[in-house]
């Protein structure tokens, strides 16, 4: 998390997390109603304020989302005052194309959105695929998910300012929207960020060309605004998401949605962008295993640039990497008791450092507990001769004890393991 980042946390007064979805979190349910509830209803400028205040809202383009040299998302969009309509050709982890209407209140909020996803080699004239209804009361956000008898209802506590529908799917012209409606430089708007996940603090800054908005599960998004105040590029590198939007012209979105799809038929599905796997080793009687997310290269220079030096990082993707052992390990004279626990890394040029924190279950590192960190070990930074396209989380024998190594791009970094 940057210093900036740690600014934006500081302005929702949490200091902490707020997922209020399931898990231990439910311990702490009463806090995250009351702190989703102030966030929802104190969205203004410099404290509680009502939404009253009419936001002039005028734009239509086009985004395109890429990873890499990967084009992933073309999101055709519409926004005025009264509406916002976007129109998307989704690649991973199908093709699929998907609509989101969503009518406006005179500040900009949300007043429903509808969301719809069809099949991608026949935009219009295909039934939809799957659906979710999103309204709103001042307190909650209820999702409404699916078709027919297979319909799942979801309630959640905060009025959420960006929305997630299906899981994974972003829709970023939102971004666009949050971005207009951000008071002046040197003012914070402060909403909610909903998602399956539960709701989380979201909160907006605006500087002379930048809007920077932070969420503890995407982390930080950056809209840089064009001189007539339309958002001109999104810059989501030091997210947990990785994409950068570009604006082009408008175009015709069911010629890119049957050109996807027929990539797709010849060549395969993108699949999911970051699988989940399971590192498994036995090291001395101890059985050892790792659950983590394997993002994947895709052109990118990943060190430095993708997972940023000097900054907390999740070791993979999506969810928090979890190491669970049945022995007590020593790792560089610290003794860890058998348990789960959370593992993350602080990269640096000629070492790394490994955090481990009691937390579990928590999405991403954008707003881990300092508290729960009861170790931060040196790691051996160690350079590959060949790159590693999908990042790679092993557990080796190595003499009496054992290695964890972490590796991807050209770097690899390690740390020994004994059994105690």
């Amino acid at each position: 998390m940057t210093g900036n980042d740690r600014e934006l946390l500081a302005e929702t007064g949490a200091g902490a997390t707020f997922d209020c979805s399931k898990g231990d979190a439910m311990k702490r349910m009463s806090r995250c109603q009351r702190a989703a509830i102030v966030l929802a209803t104190c969205l203004g400028v410099g404290g509680c304020a009502a939404r009253t205040a009419p936001v002039p809202l005028s734009d239509r383009g086009v985004l395109f989302l890429s990873l890499g040299p990967d084009t992933l998302l073309v999101e055709r969009f519409e926004l005025s005052p009264e509406r916002l309509y976007v129109e998307s050709v989704v690649r991973a982890p199908r093709a699929m194309f998907r609509t989101i209407d969503a009518p406006l209140y005179p500040d900009g909020s949300f007043a429903t959105v509808r969301v719809a996803a069809f099949d991608a080699a026949a935009p219009r004239s295909s039934a939809a695929r799957d659906s979710t209804i999103i309204t709103f009361s001042a307190d909650s956000t209820f999702y409404e998910f699916g078709l027919g008898a297979a319909k799942q209802f979801l309630r959640l506590q905060g009025r959420g300012d960006v929305v997630i529908s299906f899981a994974g799917n972003y829709s970023f012209p939102q971004y666009l929207l949050l971005a207009a409606r951000t008071p002046p430089a040197g003012d914070t708007l402060r909403g909610v960020f909903a998602s399956r996940l539960g709701s989380f603090p979201l909160v907006a800054r605006r500087t002379r060309d930048t809007v920077a908005i932070w969420s503890q599960v995407a982390g930080a998004m950056r809209v840089i605004v064009a001189p007539d105040g339309r958002g001109a590029r999104l810059d989501g590198t030091s997210s947990s998401l990785g994409y950068v939007g570009t604006r082009r012209d408008w175009i015709d979105i069911d010629s890119v949605s049957r050109a996807f799809a027929e990539r797709e038929r010849m060549a395969g599905a993108v699949g999911v962008l970051s699988v989940r796997d399971t590192a498994r080793a036995s090291v001395d009687g101890a059985q050892i295993a790792i659950d983590y997310g394997r993002p994947t290269q895709r052109g990118r220079t990943i060190f430095g640039n993708v997972v940023p030096w000097n900054r907390v990082w999740r070791t993979g993707a999506n969810l928090a990497t979890h190491m669970t052992t049945n022995r007590a390990l020593e790792l560089e004279g610290f003794v860890l008791p058998a348990g789960r626990y959370t593992l993350y890394a602080i990269p640096a040029p000629e070492s790394w450092t490994l955090l481990i924190s009691t937390e579990t279950g928590q999405w991403g590192s954008a707003a881990i507990d300092e508290a729960r960190i009861v170790a931060r070990l040196p790691m051996r930074v160690v350079q590959l001769d060949e790159p590693v396209e999908t990042f790679t989380i092993a557990v080796d024998r190595s003499g009496t004890g054992g290695v964890l190594r972490m590796a991807w791009d050209r770097t690899a970094a390690e740390i020994g393991i004994l059994v105690r």
